[in-house]
């Protein structure tokens, strides 16, 4: 699999068992809503979105607020 990155930036879905890769936070909750609306076993302990920024040299990966998601969620983007 090839990726190409249309920024510095790349979001990842972290489901446990699954790992999903996004160009933006906004795709990434919208797959989480999907996800969780078709499949009622899911972990909330094991869910998380990743925010990958590349822009310089030491990669910074932190970790999507769940108080962002969950506005997001309700906006219902």
């Amino acid at each position: 699999m090839e990726m190409k990155l249309k920024g510095d930036k790349f979001f990842i879905l972290d489901m446990g068992d699954e790992k999903i890769v996004f160009d933006t936070d906004n795709h990434a909750i919208e797959t989480l809503k999907s996800m969780v609306s078709k499949n009622k076993k899911i972990d909330p302990e094991k869910v998380s979105i990743l925010e990958i920024d590349t822009s310089e040299e030491s990669w910074q990966i932190k970790s999507i607020p769940w108080s962002k998601i969950a506005i997001e969620l309700m906006r219902g983007r």
